[in-house]
């Protein structure tokens, strides 16, 4: 679209703008909350998140999975299960990542990571404008 004045493109733009930044919320809103969750099926990224956060330099871990426990006081709550990693570094000593470590770090990894997607499909599009709103050369 060209249009004859300045004023005219940029007001122009800026309902595009406007407009995109809907689409982009729409964008953000189902990649962290619907694809960032997703994430948990691919094997094993939850742990290398975890043990990438809390134990970097570790040359290998031990993931032991426990049974399902109470995740609230009342006996009728939810039931959850618990993990537990341990990681073995170059110079014998161990480091343990405890299950309340384990869960910030891949609820929160998985959810970040679907906002990263989202952010990358959204800042080209603001880009948008600037390539089809333009003036018309005379």
């Amino acid at each position: 679209m060209k249009l004859k004045t300045s004023k005219e493109v940029w007001i122009a733009r800026i309902i595009a703008w406007i407009l995109l930044c809907l689409v982009s919320s729409g964008i953000l809103f189902v990649t962290t909350f619907m694809l960032g969750p997703s994430l948990f099926v691919i094997p094993n990224l939850t742990e290398r998140i975890a043990v990438a956060l809390y134990c970097p330099g570790a040359e290998r871990t031990d993931l032991e999975k426990g049974t399902s426990t109470p995740t609230t006081t009342s006996p009728s709550g939810t039931r959850g299960h618990t993990v537990e990693v341990t990681c073995y570094f170059p110079d014998g000593s161990t480091d343990i990542i405890d299950n309340r470590e384990f869960a910030i770090a891949s609820i929160g990894s998985v959810f970040g990571i679907g906002a990263l997607i989202g952010l990358l499909i959204s800042i080209p599009l603001m880009l948008i404008p600037f390539f089809f709103i333009r003036r018309k050369k005379d």
